[in-house]
């Protein structure tokens, strides 16, 4: 995709968690994200960026408007129509990483790659050549995700979600429980391979120390109407 084309594009979005309610819990007006762009959105709990997250990754269904994704209006496609779109265009690193413990780190992988129709022969040779550059022994290949570090876990699940090359990655707060280095180390990962790849990037914090490693920062008070109409 072009850089200065629009991946994500958000057009008079109104979302209730009440849907009896008046109010809004997330309103977006008109918002744009270029192919390429990476976009670091902060807010503190309650603000709705984990909201706004779930309504891109297609996990929630605006009750009005619309969420065109690569110019396909994502939002008003089926919830099975949805799943497919996810799993060959968006990738997401979730903050407690959801790898299935019990089997290993490549079996994680090739059951992400599998809902995407990626040949599991093409993820194993993926992520030989991906281990390296997230600072990850192969041998980690076939351990159980349950025997890995923490750390560990979180460059996998940048490796699951980046597994059929996404057009979109969406990160929701994968640092809180790191200290200063770890976080450091993770985000310079994060950036130096979502540019590798040229992966439009959503990072959702409300970690103001993270936002010096991106390009866009946007508030979700300012974003959010419905949250801006309510204070």
């Amino acid at each position: 995709m072009q850089k200065d084309a629009i991946a994500i594009q958000f057009e008079d979005l109104v979302y209730r968690y009440n849907k009896d309610s008046e109010h809004a819990d997330v309103a977006v007006d008109d918002w744009k994200i270029h192919a390429g762009q990476h976009v670091f959105l902060r807010g503190q709990s309650g603000s709705g960026k984990s909201t706004l997250l779930n309504l891109l990754a297609g996990i929630l269904k605006p009750d009005s408007g619309t969420i065109r994704i690569l110019g396909e209006a994502f939002s008003d496609l089926s919830s099975r129509q949805r799943d497919a779109y996810r799993a060959k265009h968006i990738g997401v690193v979730y903050q407690q990483f959801n790898l299935i413990p019990f089997i290993s780190v490549l079996k994680n992988v090739q059951l992400a790659a599998h809902f995407a129709n990626t040949p599991t022969s093409q993820v194993e040779q993926f992520l030989n050549a991906l281990f390296p550059k997230l600072e990850l022994p192969l041998d980690c290949l076939h351990k159980k995700a349950s025997e890995l570090s923490v750390g560990q876990q979180q460059r996998v699940a940048i490796a699951r979600a980046l597994a059929n090359k996404p057009d979109i990655l969406l990160v929701d707060e994968p640092t809180s429980a790191l200290d200063a280095s770890a976080r450091d180390a993770f985000m310079k990962v994060l950036i130096d391979v979502t540019n590798k790849y040229g992966s439009t990037l959503i990072f959702v914090s409300h970690d103001a120390h993270l936002q010096s490693y991106f390009e866009t920062v946007i508030d979700m008070q300012t974003l959010n109407t419905a949250r801006s109409a309510a204070l």
